[in-house]
């Protein structure tokens, strides 16, 4: 069989190419997709096969796919600066619909693509984990720029025809830019018979964060840098964990179904109470001095914070979309995969977090 993985060499991408690595057939083949780093140090003593892959090319996605029995679909842009909103549609909208139409020309039997439990919206602070049918477009506080399935595939339609004035309204974009994916998936599957799995991940933490994502936050708190947190939270899981149940999503899930990957019910945090696992982390492994006192901004005062930083003239690493995006809370339940897929989180959080840490210290120190 070949498989191929797009993002091969991001954060989930190599998580997931390693979890294949190890539990592939003598008749596997992995054909690994990157697009601007070709190596990932978690995979980098494997033997494989890489190429390189613009998938805002769409012929280059048709032209390179071809003969795949089973793709994963990984790749994307994860950036909250207003700058970049443009591109980040293009990569997450219009290089998703690339990979879709290839997929369909190319007759892949399989397709897996990875969104992201944040398009399900946002739950209270005190709710039980919700699950995929939560309904995102009238969650509250969800800082999305539609209203609707009908206007998020209109702004699609918009895109391809060069019109991008609906990102004018957006003030997450990339959560503007994985719920149009989601729906064009969705669309795709019921229109035209498009074989996609959609797996939503909750918020990787481990080893081959290279983009320095969630790590900068878990550093930050580790070197005791980081005194002030924002009131959401979200749904954690372990790395490999993830790439567990992206992997049991191509064997055992079915087309147009989604489901959520994440870790236990207990790894939904608040980000200030899982700072304060990283520094317990860091206090019983490490024997740092850290302390666990953080203070948290209102949440009354994010949407104020907000408008003011989206008023500056220059983005830090602050910005708008990262004070709406970490007042929203993410708690979500991943019963569905564990009847459905058999998927069960076998790491850690605190495992989780020292694998990050260490991680850091041997390959991606001075990135920050």
């Amino acid at each position: 069989m070949r498989i191929g993985i797009t993002g091969s060499a991001g954060f989930l991408g190599a998580n997931l190419v390693k979890t294949l690595h190890r539990k592939r057939s003598a008749r596997d083949e992995l054909l690994c997709f990157y697009s601007r780093r070709r190596h990932n140090p978690l995979t980098a003593d494997l033997d494989l096969n890489y190429e390189h892959l613009d998938i805002t090319s769409r012929q280059e996605v048709l032209e390179k796919t071809r003969g795949l029995d089973l793709l994963f679909h990984l790749a994307g842009a994860v950036d909250y600066l207003r700058k970049n909103a443009r591109r980040t549609w293009d990569v997450n909208v219009l290089g998703t619909k690339n990979i879709f139409d290839g997929a369909l020309q190319n007759r892949i039997g399989k397709l897996v693509y990875a969104s992201s439990i944040n398009v399900l919206g946002s739950l209270g602070r005190e709710s039980a984990p919700g699950s995929e049918t939560n309904p995102m477009y009238a969650a509250a506080d969800n800082p999305i720029c539609f209203t609707d399935r009908a206007g998020t595939l209109a702004a699609v339609e918009a895109s391809i025809r060069g019109d991008y004035g609906f990102l004018r309204r957006s003030r997450v974009a990339y959560f503007d830019s994985k719920l149009a994916g989601y729906e064009l998936a969705l669309k795709y599957h019921l229109e035209l018979g498009l074989p996609v799995t959609l797996i939503l991940p909750g918020t990787a933490v481990g080893p081959g964060d290279v983009g320095v994502s969630i790590t900068r936050l878990v550093m930050q708190t580790f070197e005791g840098k980081l005194k002030l947190t924002l009131p959401g939270g979200t749904s954690f899981v372990c790395a490999d964990d993830a790439a567990e149940g992206i992997r049991l999503a191509a064997i055992r899930g079915q087309p147009g179904q989604a489901y959520i990957i994440t870790g236990r019910l207990e790894d939904n945090l608040s980000y200030r109470d899982f700072m304060k696992l990283v520094a317990e982390v860091a206090r019983t492994r490490y024997g740092r001095r850290v302390s666990d006192r953080f203070l948290t901004v209102p949440l009354p005062l994010c949407r104020p914070l907000a408008a003011i930083f989206r008023l500056l003239p220059v983005e830090g690493s602050l910005s708008e979309a990262l004070i709406l995006s970490g007042a929203v809370t993410h708690r979500f339940d991943g019963g569905k995969a564990a009847d459905r897929l058999g998927y069960r989180p076998q790491t850690s959080l605190e495992s989780a977090i020292g694998s990050c840490i260490d991680f850091y210290h041997q390959h991606t120190q001075g990135d920050t």
